[in-house]
């Protein structure tokens, strides 16, 4: 993905994250940003969340990984109750309970491969 690309990725997000009910004032909000950017980026993320996605978002804004996790599960818990539906719009399939950090990440980055795909 070049700087382009990501310029355009990241406004994408940030309109995305708004209208599921959530602005920067979430730390996790940043932290989410950029880890789908690298998940885009690398399919690899998505498979090892834990051990690679949380490490290398953490590094970048120089804070420990359960922080990461933590402020990126409480922007998701702020999405699940503000605006479900939209989510699920999103998903493009029924979500029974608040997806995780994983499947939430999954989600966002289906979602802006397959809008890029018909861009």
């Amino acid at each position: 993905m070049n700087s382009t690309n990501t310029v355009c990725t990241t406004v994408t997000l940030r309109r995305m994250l708004l209208k599921l009910g959530v602005t920067p004032r979430y730390i996790g909000f940043d932290y989410l940003i950029y880890a789908v950017t690298l998940s885009l980026n690398n399919r690899q993320y998505l498979l090892s969340v834990t051990k690679e996605l949380y490490p290398a978002v953490a590094k970048h804004y120089h804070t420990t990984i359960y922080s990461v996790e933590r402020d990126i599960r409480t922007v998701i818990t702020a999405i699940w109750k503000r605006n479900p539906n939209y989510l699920q719009a999103i998903a493009g399939y029924p979500l029974e309970k608040k997806p995780s950090v994983g499947e939430f990440i999954a989600i966002l980055r289906e979602y802006l491969m397959l809008n890029q795909l018909e861009a």
